[in-house]
This record gives C-alpha cells, structure tokens and sequence, in this order.
C-alpha cells in the first residue's frame, strides 16, 4: 500500500530520478517521500519541517506505510541541518517564491549544479524566476499541473548560468521543450 498523491504532488514526484537521494522540505504529512519509497523510485529520504507537528505528522504516515526504517526526520529551517552529501535531488513545494528564495540562499551549496531542485512555488513565481537568475541557478524546466480549479508550477532547477529571461517569461515561466 503507498499513499495517494495529489497530481501536484504527482507531478513532482516524477520528476524525482530513480536511486535519488531525497530530501523533501516542509515535508508536513511526508506523503511524497513515502509514495517514493514504496514505489521503489528512492532507497532512502530525509522529510524535514520547520515545527514539531507536522514532522510528527510525517512520522506516523512513514509507519503507517512502513518505510520508518528508510526515512530520516529533522526538525529545521529549510536546509539547515541537511549536508550536501546527503541529498542529491531536494524537493521544496507547497510554499510561497520567497520563503523558497530564503530557503536557498541560506544553503549556497544548492548551486554547485549536482543538486537536482523541484520547486512547487504556491505564489510568487515571478519573484522566484528572478531571484533564481540573480543568483546564479539554471531553470531546466517548467511544467504546469491542474489539481483542481488551480495551475501549479513545478521547477526543475540546478545550479548554473541561465541565459537571459524575458518580461514574460519571469511572469509566466519559461517554455522548456522536452
């Protein structure tokens, strides 16, 4: 049994490589790692979230499906207490451009280009686009999910000089052919 996914969530999660070491931050519930863990795509996660009550949250789903003993949980800011050795491939999703922008610029390894980003930005994109082009990250994609009545965007981002973004793409994304 594995939990079900949003389709933003969903389609997060296919983004994640196959063998990816993960870190999933503001995990709340960690439905993400642990649908990872169960369909095989990951061996191992680290669900982390800035208070007590959704890490316990998280916990309980890990046993509730039975990958406890693959996931590491840490109450923290952001990146924190996380290495890079630790995490190739780290998810930051359901929180505003801004919050995700702190999140990064107080972990300046993230841009060393091994790290893999997802970001799902609940607001903000453009604010993201820009301070991600400011600070040296590479903008690989963009895919827009419908989970409901809302458009999510989902960022797939490494560390790295990105050519030149347009008015309109800062404000509607970038056009990424696959």
């Amino acid at each position: 049994m594995k939990p079900v996914l949003t389709p933003r969530l969903l389609a997060v999660a296919a983004l994640v490589p196959q063998g990816a070491k993960l870190a999933d931050i503001g995990t709340d519930h960690a439905y993400l790692p642990a649908w990872l863990l169960r369909t095989g795509t990951i061996p191992r996660a680290i669900a982390s979230d800035l208070r007590e009550g959704p890490l316990s949250r998280a916990r309980e789903t890990a046993r509730q499906y039975g990958v406890e003993d693959q996931m590491e949980f840490r109450l923290c800011n952001g990146l924190s207490d996380i290495s890079p050795e630790e995490a190739d491939t780290i998810v930051i999703a359901g929180m505003g451009g801004e919050t995700i922008a702190s999140i990064l610029d107080c972990a300046p390894w993230t841009k060393a280009g091994e790290t893999l980003l997802l970001l799902q930005p609940m607001s903000s994109q453009e604010d993201l686009r820009r301070w991600l082009q400011q600070n040296h990250y590479h903008i690989l994609r963009e895919d827009i999910v419908r989970e409901g009545s809302t458009l999510y965007t989902i960022m797939s981002v490494r560390g790295g000089e990105m050519p030149p973004l347009t008015e309109a793409e800062y404000l509607v994304g970038i056009n990424t052919p696959d």
